[in-house]
């Protein structure tokens, strides 16, 4: 009938409506990593200069583009500044500062990398880090973009040389550490001589091992406990954690070069708090990469910036739905060795044993997940069709030659005029009174 037909179309609308709210996400995050400006000269595979001109058009990206609308926060994933910064320091800082204040995004989280302390120095980090924790103050922090979310940003040069001065009771314990696993180090490090100066401190050395390099980094026991310390608080809140640091610990989804000196002992910890971490994020491997550890946890080492071709790119976003994350990546692609197919695009959230559930009022993110998706294809079945269920509707309410007109009164209050018929009582229709049509008049006789 005309009444349950158009029942029928305002459930369909609902489901649309559902649709469109399930595919809003929570937050989106823009992501660029090793912009390494500095006005300088190419130095292949480098392009200082091409960097900037790569967050310009990410800036832009950020800003304007529809697939990425409403971005919460930028992440750099560290070396924002080249080495040969340092020289002309005062205007590379002016110049990169100029491009981040066009971004309208109020926040730039920056997880600092080895070129930014080359450039700048232990203390002097901040000037491209603004939201780093300054010292004496831990310089790893967290912040909640979303309700059931933390993001956790990670200093990969906790443990390093070139996180701290020389002579530094921490830079004599990186000092040992490097000692420890590489030979050349230990030779050069008891006979005095410059660590960051040596031609090939890892010649000789394969695998995993080559993480172990001079102006490599790791985290330390007291970032380790605190990762364990947020995994834990974001598990007994029902959270999840996206983390930001520059370099990845996960082997097989980078270079060695860019993980972490303890990559084996972070990847534990997102382990032991299965389900909550759901992705890590890095930018030390020039080329990119991804993987997926055991865990489900997604590791994305992003492409340096500086190290694209000629009006190339390599900047993005990734975004927070409720059931999966999206990620929207511009220009190069991973390398070959770790994701020869791309980039990924849709991420499954990691599996736990304990449940996670979703903030209150945002419902179930399976639940939203898919009817998102049947109603993605609803929409397309049923849409051209509307048309055709308006005209039917029509038909079935126009009265036939031999039907009585219909009542000339209004609508009952809060009732909905599309084929309806008011009822009242348990259900039963009323129709409007009838009044009896006037006596057709009396002729007069022939005379």
């Amino acid at each position: 009938s005309s009444g349950v037909l158009a029942m029928d179309l305002d459930a369909y609308s609902s489901f649309v409506a559902l649709d469109v709210e399930a595919s809003k996400p929570l937050f989106t995050a823009g992501l660029i990593a090793g912009t390494q400006y500095a006005d300088t000269e190419d130095a292949p595979p480098r392009r200082p200069r091409h960097g900037l001109e790569v967050l310009k058009r990410g800036v832009q990206f950020w800003d304007t583009s529809s697939l990425v609308a409403l971005v919460s926060f930028v992440a750099h994933l560290g070396d924002v500044l080249a080495p040969e910064a340092a020289g002309a320091l005062a205007g590379a800082l002016a110049s990169y500062g100029e491009v981040v204040a066009r971004c309208k995004r109020p926040q730039f989280h920056v997880a600092c990398g080895s070129s930014d302390l080359l450039a700048l120095g232990p203390k002097g980090v901040g000037a491209v880090a603004p939201l780093r924790p300054a010292p004496p103050a831990a310089s790893y922090y967290a912040f909640a973009p979303a309700a059931g979310w933390r993001v956790l940003v990670l200093d990969a040069s906790a443990v390093s040389l070139l996180g701290h001065e020389p002579g530094s009771a921490a830079h004599s314990q990186a000092v040992s550490l490097l000692a420890q696993a590489v030979p050349a180090v230990s030779v050069a490090a008891t006979a005095g001589t410059d660590l960051l100066s040596l031609p090939d401190p890892l010649a000789g050395v394969e695998g995993a091992a080559r993480r172990f390099h001079p102006r490599g980094g790791g985290l330390g026991e007291a970032q380790l406990g605190w990762l364990r310390e947020q995994l834990s608080l974001a598990e007994a809140a029902s959270e999840r954690a996206l983390v930001l640091c520059h370099r990845s610990c996960l082997r097989d989804s980078c270079v060695p070069e860019a993980l972490l000196f303890d990559c084996d002992a972070a990847l534990a910890a997102l382990g032991s708090y299965a389900g909550v971490t759901a992705a890590w994020i890095s930018g030390a491997d020039p080329a990119g990469g991804y993987g997926r550890d055991t865990h489900g946890v997604h590791h994305v080492a992003l492409c340096s910036a500086a190290h694209c071709a000629v009006n190339e790119d390599a900047f993005g976003a990734l975004q927070v739905f409720d059931g999966h994350l999206a990620l929207r990546m511009v220009g190069r692609q991973p390398s070959p060795a770790t994701r020869p197919q791309g980039w990924p695009e849709t991420l499954a959230l990691p599996k736990s044993g304990k449940l996670i559930a979703a903030p209150a009022g945002e419902g179930s993110g399976v639940f939203f997940f898919f009817v998102s998706m049947w109603m993605a294809v609803l929409q397309t079945l049923l849409v051209p069709m509307e048309p055709l269920f308006r005209l039917l509707t029509s038909k079935e309410d126009s009265p036939s030659p031999d039907s009585k007109p219909p009542s000339e009164e209004p609508h009952a209050a809060g009732s909905v005029a599309l084929g309806r018929v008011p009822t009242s009582g348990a259900g039963t229709r009323t129709a409007p009174p009838q009044t009896p049509p006037p006596p057709p008049p009396q002729m007069p006789p022939p005379p």
